[in-house]
């Protein structure tokens, strides 16, 4: 039990530890974002704060962790690691979205079909092979869509490392409250070494976290709202436990989940491919506020923390996963409602005064 917050502190400690040297290595060899019109910065930054990330949570959680009591740990690693080895050499030399999604779409497959990590729902309404079918289908796609939305949030200092920061912390912590300790050990660990880099990653960040950090990060966070949904059918009974676990997983992913599906919408409206990279992001639009970065990754994390609240606020009441996921859906709609009247009043305040 204590090794779960073993686990937290000593990643924490090791990030804290590898940071500044890869700072220091990014400027002695030149390891820079390179520069583009989506870039926000203007300092050159290295994207090497996922090898801190990645390193210190893979050495703390194996160090401490009981392989017996987690079975599925060597498919979690290999797939973490494929995601890991895929992002560095993405950020060293950029890998076509072809590429990207094919070695996502690869690592998915491995859990879903070795690990067992699926959705089980449409199977228990649809008789025979089609309901599981579609369960693994809808699976991959959720996933796919997860890792991806991580990775698209990551647009400006800190928004990604606060945003995993708060969803690691309270899952890791929800996570121990119901015993289970090595899953615990695993989101401790996220949240430790995320704590250790949002020290560098304050605007005007000393380094970025980079798709060495966002898709292999992107993959745990998917993996872990699968698993929230599945130990919520194991522990029946307990006073942890969410009926409408699938509706509560939705609340923690809500804002980047429905920022992503909005921006590829628009994208595919204006003939565009989904993943072609713009300036439309929910970020962006803070941006076109005036808003400072720090202010906008506080906010929008005090908007997480909202939407995850009313979830578990909404399961408490026995409302219904989908009753729960449309209400997020509207309360988060109505936010862009507002975002959207805010920009097009500054666009006339533009007018009037050009």
């Amino acid at each position: 039990m204590e090794d779960v917050f073993m686990g937290f502190a000593f990643s924490l400690v090791l990030t804290l530890l590898m940071l500044p040297p890869l700072i220091k290595m990014a400027k002695v060899k030149g390891l820079f974002v390179p520069t583009n019109y989506r870039k926000v910065h203007k300092d050159q930054v290295s994207a090497l704060g996922g090898l801190a990330i990645f390193s210190s949570v893979l050495i703390s959680f194996l160090l401490f962790v009981d392989a017996v009591n987690f079975p599925d740990i060597r498919y979690v690693t290999a797939t973490g690691l494929l995601m890991f080895f895929v992002g560095l050499r993405d950020d060293f030399h950029p890998v076509s979205v072809k590429t990207k999604l094919a070695s996502q779409l690869f690592a998915v497959i491995i859990l879903v079909f070795f690990a067992d990590i699926r959705i089980d729902f449409l199977s228990h309404h649809i008789d025979g092979g089609l309901g599981r079918f579609m369960d693994v289908g809808l699976t991959i796609f959720l996933m796919l869509w997860v890792i991806n939305s991580f990775n698209f949030i990551d647009g400006i200092d800190m928004l990604a490392s606060l945003f995993a920061f708060i969803v690691f912390s309270i899952l890791g912590i929800w996570f121990f409250l119901t015993d289970q300790f090595d899953f615990s050990l695993l989101l401790l660990s996220l949240s430790g070494a995320f704590l250790a880099f949002m020290i560098f990653n304050y605007s005007p960040s000393k380094i970025f976290m980079g798709d060495t950090g966002t898709l292999s990060v992107g993959l745990l966070l998917a993996i872990t709202l699968l698993k929230f949904d599945d130990v919520n059918t194991l522990i029946a009974g307990s006073p942890y436990q969410f009926n409408s676990a699938p509706g509560v997983a939705f609340g923690f992913i809500a804002i980047p989940f429905v920022d992503s599906a909005r921006v590829a919408i628009v994208r595919i409206r204006k003939g565009r491919s989904p993943f072609r990279a713009d300036k439309n992001h929910i970020h962006h639009l803070f941006l076109r506020l005036g808003w400072k970065q720090n202010q906008i990754a506080f906010f929008i994390g005090l908007l997480v923390l909202i939407i995850i609240g009313l979830s578990c606020i909404l399961d408490y009441f026995r409302f219904s996963s989908l009753s729960i996921i449309l209400i997020d859906l509207a309360m988060i709609s109505l936010f862009y409602s507002g975002l959207f009247y805010a920009l097009k009043r500054t666009k006339k305040k533009e007018v009037l005064l050009a």
